[in-house]
């Protein structure tokens, strides 16, 4: 009778410790595996061969500084041929992800390491949503920071935008939220993410590239350290998931939040000062500051527990030093520095 079966421990090296004297045998013997169930499988760190290009980061950056001329030379071309604004923020958002697919397609790269795109577990889903609110706080700290330091540069910004779109809620939510949350998530977490992979070694230079991209990709000079935060925060979350969808839904519901909360304030805001004390700023660094370093470390840590088969706890033994660190000493300097800015008169 045939044995359909494969010994896993067929060295000379195993056989030798099988028979040491101090070796429990049937140790061993139960190591036997169904040919079945192995049979079709590469052997364990042998890596599939590639059939498709790897991007590089130059080709990806000069596609990027190409995909921003085009952007600022068309940009309201749409608008002075139809006289509709929304449709021509349509446009300029969709030309993001036809562009990109097209550059991946002409460069004969794989879409699905491009584009990656898998299942979300919920404990990661959480993870985003708390990163949003974390991202929100931290935006509200920093537009206090620009109104205190830079007033007038900001005001500048904001009545250029005053009126871009459209005064019906479902409407911008679909133009500045859900179109962004695909289209430029297509350029910056797939095309620039994955030269940017092939090129850096460090995940730290990823993740700074990939948010100074994000910050410059918004064009503004001084607001640009809100998107560049969040770009560079949304490059760790694809490197640390491979999963385009948590990016995208990151992106959807902190620009969908803005969109809420500016058309439930419009009122406020339109008689808003552009100007803030020293007493507001420390005010938002001891109330939206000081929350920041444990709300991004509990949303990085679901992300983290979603993709690992060994689910670390909240404060891993071994590492409570470290981790210590990482949330009490952001949170200590966030809370001198609002108390800074506080007694100064």
């Amino acid at each position: 009778m045939q044995n359909n079966s494969f010994n896993l421990n067929h060295s000379g090296e195993d056989r030798d410790r099988q028979n040491h004297p101090g070796v429990d045998r049937n140790r061993f013997e139960h190591e036997w595996v169904p040919y079945e169930s192995i049979s079709g499988t590469a052997p364990r760190g042998l890596k599939k061969p590639r059939t498709k290009r790897e991007l590089r980061f130059w080709q990806c950056l000069v596609f990027f500084i190409c995909m921003m001329a085009v952007w600022i030379f068309t940009n309201g071309w749409v608008y002075l041929l139809t006289g509709n604004m929304d449709l021509d923020s349509f446009a300029m958002e969709l030309e993001f992800v036809v562009a990109s697919v097209l550059f991946v397609f002409f460069m004969k790269a794989d879409p699905k390491e491009v584009f990656p795109l898998q299942r979300p577990r919920m404990s990661a889903v959480f993870g985003v949503l708390i990163l949003v609110v974390a991202g929100y706080l931290a935006a509200d700290v920093v537009t206090i920071l620009e109104m205190f330091f830079v007033p007038h540069a900001l005001q500048s910004i904001d009545e250029g935008l005053a009126g871009t779109y459209s005064s019906s809620l479902p409407v911008e939510l679909f133009l500045t939220a859900f179109m962004p949350a695909v289209c430029e998530e297509a350029l910056h977490r797939g095309v620039l993410v994955s030269g940017l992979r092939t090129s850096f070694r460090k995940r730290w230079q990823i993740i700074l590239v990939g948010g100074v991209l994000f910050g410059v990709f918004h064009i503004y000079p001084v607001r640009w350290w809100i998107p560049g935060i969040l770009g560079a925060l949304m490059t760790w979350v694809i490197l640390e998931t491979d999963n385009i969808f948590y990016t995208s839904l990151l992106h959807f519901c902190y620009n969908g939040l803005l969109v809420v909360i500016s058309f439930l304030a419009s009122d406020a805001t339109s008689q808003a000062s552009y100007t803030a004390s020293s007493q507001m700023v420390g005010v938002s660094l001891l109330f939206y500051g000081i929350p920041l370093p444990i709300l991004i470390y509990t949303g990085c840590w679901l992300i983290r527990r979603s993709v690992t088969w060994t689910k670390p706890a909240f404060i891993e033994p071994g590492l409570e030093e470290k981790r210590l660190t990482q949330i009490l000493v952001p949170t200590g300097v966030i809370l001198l520095t609002g108390i800074l800015f506080l007694l100064i008169r």
